[in-house]
C-alpha cells in the first residue's frame, strides 16, 4: 500500500508540474497537450456522473497513459512532418497537433492493452508502478477500465479531428488496429493447451510470429506510421503496403528484443518484472530452446517451464544460458537490423526519415 502510495504521489507531483507550466497545449509539445487532453475526456463525461467517479477516471487515464517512452506516439508526428518535408513543405500547427492527438490516442490504445494484458498475466508492475488493478481500491474494476481507456480514443478524434478529411480513415485505423491486436492476444492465451497442461507442440516458430504480428506489430509499429501517412493524405495501396511490410519487420525485431529483456532485463530499468517463464510464454527463448535442446535438455524443459517456484525459474535460465541463447539473440538482432535496413533502403513513396527515425530508437535499446 505504501508503494502504491508513493508511486501515486510522484505521478500527481509530476502532473500539477506540468499544468504550471502551461497545461493544456504548448505548440510543438507531445506531452505538452496530455493534460488537456485529459480534461477532454472529463469534460465529455455526462454531467450527473458524480465528481468521484470523474476524479476516478481522471486518475485512470495519468496512472496509466502517462509515463512511458511515448516511440508510438510521437512517431505519428514525425511521420506526418517527414512526408510533408519530402514535398518541401512545413506542417501548420494545427496539422502538428492532430498528429499529436492522434498519437496520443495510440497511447491510450496502448493503456487499454496494457491494463487487460497485466491482469491476464497476474504482473506485478508497469512502468516502474505497481500494475493498475493492483491498486487496492482497483482490483477487478480494472477490467471496465480498460474499455473506458479504449473508448477514450474515439471521445478524442471526435473532438480534435471531425471534419477533417482523414477522420474516417483515422477511425477505421484504429477499428482495425485494434481488432487485430485483440486477435494476437487470444493467439497468445491460447497458445497453452486447453486444459492448462504444457505442450510443447504448440510452440512454434509458426505460432511465435503470428502471435507477435497481431499482438505487437501492427498497433506498435505499423499503426502509428500509417496513422501519419493518413493525416499527410497518403493513402495509396502501393505506399500502405510498403509501410506494412518494414513496420511488421520492426515489430517483430522489437517483440523478440523484448522476450530477451523479460529474461535478461534489469526489472529498475526496464519497469516491469519479467514473468514470461513462469506464466508458460511462447517466447522467443523458449521457442529457440525448445528447437536446440537435447533430449535431456528438453526433460528440463517439461519439468521446469511454467512453474512461479523461483528454483525452477533458476534452472530454465541456466538452461538458456547452456545454449548461448543471448549470443543467438545478439546474432539475430545484426541480421534484423540489417534486413530491416535492406527494406527501407528500397521502399518508395513514403519518405525514408518515416522509418529510419523509429529504427535508431528501437535498435539495442535496453528498457
Amino acid at each position: 500500500r505504501k508503494l502504491l502510495a508513493r508511486s501515486w504521489e510522484k505521478m500527481t507531483v509530476k502532473r500539477k508540474a506540468d499544468e504550471e507550466e502551461g497545461g493544456v497545449a504548448k505548440t510543438g509539445s507531445f506531452d505538452g497537450i496530455f493534460n488537456g487532453l485529459v480534461d477532454d475526456i472529463i469534460a465529455s463525461l455526462p454531467a450527473d456522473i458524480p465528481a468521484e467517479s470523474k476524479d476516478y477516471v481522471k486518475r485512470m487515464c495519468v496512472y496509466t497513459c502517462h509515463g512511458g517512452k511515448m516511440n508510438r506516439g510521437m512517431t505519428v508526428d514525425a511521420t506526418l512532418s517527414a512526408v510533408k518535408e519530402s514535398k518541401g513543405e512545413k506542417a501548420t500547427d494545427k496539422e502538428i497537433f492532430q498528429a499529436q492527438v492522434v498519437g496520443w490516442c495510440i497511447e491510450w490504445l496502448q493503456a487499454c492493452f496494457l491494463v487487460l494484458d497485466d491482469i491476464m498475466d497476474d504482473s506485478i508492475t508497469r512502468r516502474g508502478h505497481p500494475c493498475w488493478y493492483r491498486n487496492p481500491d482497483v482490483k477487478k474494476k480494472a477490467i471496465n477500465d480498460g474499455l473506458i481507456l479504449e473508448s477514450c480514443i474515439y471521445t478524442l478524434l471526435k473532438k480534435h479531428l471531425k471534419g477533417s478529411a482523414c477522420y474516417h480513415d483515422v477511425v477505421d485505423l484504429f477499428h482495425e488496429i485494434s481488432w487485430q491486436t485483440q486477435l494476437g492476444q487470444l493467439l497468445d492465451m491460447t497458445t497453452e493447451a486447453a486444459d492448462g497442461s504444457l505442450d510443447f507442440t504448440r510452440f512454434t516458430t509458426e505460432r511465435y510470429k503470428l502471435i507477435v504480428k497481431y499482438k505487437t506489430a501492427f498497433y506498435s509499429f505499423y499503426l502509428p506510421v500509417a496513422a501519419g501517412l493518413a493525416l499527410a493524405g497518403v493513402s495509396g495501396e502501393k505506399e500502405l503496403s510498403t509501410t506494412r511490410d518494414i513496420t511488421l519487420a520492426m515489430g517483430e525485431y522489437f517483440q523478440i528484443q523484448d522476450d530477451v529483456l523479460d529474461c535478461y532485463g534489469d526489472p529498475a530499468t526496464i519497469g516491469k518484472i519479467g514473468t514470461d517463464i513462469q506464466d508458460k510464454k511462447c517466447s522467443w527463448l523458449c521457442v529457440q530452446a525448445l528447437s536446440k535442446s537435447s533430449p535431456a535438455q528438453l526433460k528440463t524443459m517439461q519439468d521446469n517451464y511454467g512453474d512461479h517456484d523461483e528454483a525452477k525459474i533458476a534452472k530454465i535460465k541456466e538452461l538458456y544460458k547452456e545454449l548461448q541463447l543471448k549470443e543467438a539473440f545478439d546474432t539475430y538482432e545484426e541480421e534484423s537490423y540489417k534486413s530491416i535496413q535492406s527494406l527501407i533502403a528500397s521502399c518508395q513513396g513514403v519518405p525514408r526519415a518515416a522509418f529510419d527515425d523509429l529504427l535508431v530508437k528501437i535498435y539495442k535499446r535496453t528498457l
